[in-house]
């Protein structure tokens, strides 16, 4: 059985590979397609891989009849995903989740049964275009980029407490542009001790190796985009006394960025290495069923590797964050909190001025029913930058992310942001707007397919600074 599960799932990957290849090749700029030979070698290539998706969507997955499929998939649906439904889970959590983590227990993956353990194996391939790869207001660059995904879940099916490790690597290929082409990783291990019902400790180890977008705010401006590497340590804990509930977060990030080439010679990116530790005590009283009074307070640090910067700068910091409001957690309806309070950061540097002001931060998860989840949130805060003299940014967003569940398999979804960053120390400020919609269709509970359309717009009041951006992307999922 085994054997066979292998060997159809190889066999989609490669029909979908060559399907997306034709299709890639038939996107590329005028003067850059294919001709002659070439086009039929291509058309011959997309004919396979047609042909072995068909072969292999006939197969045991679309051979068994939806009922049938129903009752094999009771039990096999996701914990988070059961805990969305009902309405249980908190909104960062809800943010997390990927479209086609909602849908019905019949297009759920049933993994590989390894007793204690279930292997979730899948594979995701984009074919993206984008208008202005580099994110400029002049001369934009479009192109066509490929994605590969492939990606290795084990969840623990203990009982009590739970063991879980991810493993992801994605390769984005640029058919110009290929110095654009970079390759991203993560890998994370976590785990849950459950002391009571209600009290838990949780504990994560993730690593993430990424590239800078073009367009941020510390971009380099490189002849390739500048890479990063992060290691993440999270731990956390939650103790309950009849309505009050106390919980304790320490949260410690290592951030190191690799120095950047650029056409006028090397920027030394190492200077933002740091290290940054959070520490979050947070008291929540329920005075009416579903209804909380929270208090939360943050300590925050931020040491860096190099005692000055490339401007000679120290930028050492610690500073707090103070909220206070109102908590929610209707069952099947809504959770989330609202938050407001005050901010502060503190620069060893004299010629840094330390930025304060309002504190507000608000997520829910609202379920105004079954089909449809609607998820909004808004925050103030203060964020690190290296930008010459400049101690922070102050940012502002607010976005909201709809998902509802059209049919059974069809899933649409769509995420509105908006944000507001103005720089501590300096003159730039710069408003962000942004769209993303998407569908996603699952043909079974082992392929899905989604399709999404995005739109960005950053203006500032620096010439040069803004840009407009247009994406859309077709995806071909597998999952076992």
């Amino acid at each position: 059985m085994m054997v066979l599960c292998n060997f159809w799932f190889a066999s989609l990957a490669f029909g979908i590979s060559q399907v997306a290849h034709g299709c890639r090749m038939m996107l590329l700029p005028s003067g850059r397609g294919l001709e002659g030979l070439e086009v039929m070698k291509s058309a011959r290539g997309m004919a396979v891989g047609v042909l072995v998706l068909v072969g292999g969507l006939s197969g045991p997955a679309l051979g068994q009849s939806a009922s049938e499929a129903d009752q094999k998939a009771v039990g096999q649906k996701n914990e988070s995903v059961r805990k969305q439904k009902e309405g249980l889970l908190p909104p960062k959590e809800a943010l997390e989740q990927k479209d086609t983590d909602i849908a019905p227990d019949a297009y759920q993956p049933k993994g590989v049964d390894l007793g204690a353990f279930l292997l979730m194996p899948k594979m995701e391939l984009d074919v993206a275009r984008n208008s202005n790869i580099y994110a400029t207001n002049y001369d934009a660059k479009h192109d066509i980029i490929s994605t590969y995904r492939p990606e290795l879940a084990l969840n623990s099916r203990f009982d009590r407490h739970a063991i879980n490790a991810l493993g992801r690597v994605e390769r984005k290929e640029f058919v110009t542009f290929d110095k654009e082409s970079v390759t991203n990783g993560l890998a994370q291990l976590s785990g849950r001790y459950d002391v009571t019902d209600r009290d838990a400790l949780n504990a994560s180890l993730t690593y993430t190796h990424d590239h800078e977008d073009r367009g941020s705010f510390d971009d380099a401006g490189g002849l390739r985009p500048t890479e990063f590497h992060y290691l993440t340590l999270n731990g956390s804990g939650a103790f309950s006394i009849g309505n009050l509930t106390s919980s304790l977060g320490v949260t410690a990030v290592k951030r190191d960025w690799e120095d950047t080439r650029t056409s006028a010679g090397i920027t030394p990116s190492h200077f933002r290495n740091r290290n940054e530790l959070d520490v979050t005590l947070r008291e929540s009283y329920e005075f009416i069923p579903g209804y909380s009074w929270v208090n939360e307070g943050t300590l925050l640090w931020r040491v860096y590797q190099h005692d000055a910067d490339q401007f000679g700068i120290g930028r050492d910091s610690s500073g707090l964050r103070l909220g206070t409001g109102i908590g929610l957690d209707i069952s099947e309806l809504v959770r989330g909190d609202f938050l407001a309070g005050y901010m502060r950061q503190n620069y060893k540097d004299e010629r840094l001025s330390d930025p304060s002001g309002y504190y507000v931060k608000a997520r829910l998860n609202w379920s105004p029913s079954k089909l449809t989840t609607i998820i909004p949130t808004l925050e103030r805060s203060i964020e690190e930058t290296t930008a010459n003299n400049v101690s922070a940014l102050i940012r502002t967003a607010v976005s909201v992310t709809v998902r509802h569940e059209l049919q059974r398999n069809l899933i649409l979804g769509s995420t509105l942001s908006y944000s507001r960053d103005e720089q501590k120390g300096g003159n730039l400020e710069a408003d962000t707007y942004e769209g993303v919609v998407r569908a996603t269709y699952l043909f079974n509970r082992n392929l899905y397919s989604s399709l999404e359309l995005g739109e960005k717009h950053k203006l500032t009041n620096v010439d040069g600074n803004g840009f407009n951006q247009t994406t859309a992307m077709l995806r071909l999922g597998l999952q076992y």
